[in-house]
């Protein structure tokens, strides 16, 4: 009998596939990136800095979910994550309505699609968890994000540097200093 109750009570080990730590990482770099344009950007306001913040407070936290999780070999917070990745979309969605978040559209895409990839990754490896942690799959969602991230973040430097007439403004290389 005690043994069937300890079963009850002990919790599923939730193991989300291996690629979602990767795509949480990408999430993240995006997510920072945003919020500093939102933050520094040329044309920012109170609304804009202060969505810049929270995105880059939810980057942050999903470079150390997604370090955890792999550190780990599981997945920790799993409902926490899930929450974290709707809640980074829903910070993307609302940038929109500033100058630099609709100049950053295509950065603001990438984080609903990875946002939207995070979370179905962890409420999959909460209902099923997947077994084991495979190489080429971790080097196949690496490749992946990589060639959807660093785009994104090349959009990011754009729209922090957005001008009141549309233009973006030239960065200042200062070289010889």
């Amino acid at each position: 009998m005690t043994t069937m109750a300890t079963a009850s009570t002990t919790e599923r080990v939730s193991r989300a596939p291996s690629w979602v730590p990767v795509v949480a990482w990408g999430l993240g770099l995006v997510g920072i990136a945003l919020g500093a344009a939102g933050v520094v950007g040329v044309q920012a306001d109170g609304l804009s800095r202060t969505l810049g913040v929270l995105a880059v407070v939810q980057g942050v936290a999903a470079l150390a979910w997604g370090a955890a999780s792999l550190a780990l070999g599981r997945t920790p917070l799993p409902r926490a994550a899930a929450a974290g990745a709707a809640a980074s979309v829903a910070v993307a969605v609302a940038l929109l309505a500033t100058a630099p978040g609709r100049a950053g559209v295509f950065a603001i895409m990438t984080v609903i699609l990875l946002g939207v990839a995070v979370a179905c990754g962890v409420v999959r490896g909460t209902r099923r968890p997947s077994r084991r942690t495979s190489l080429w799959t971790l080097g196949a969602a690496a490749a992946v994000v990589t060639v959807v991230v660093v785009p994104a973040l090349g959009v990011c430097q754009g729209a922090a540097l957005l001008d009141a007439d549309g233009t973006v403004l030239p960065v200042v290389t200062h070289e010889g200093h």
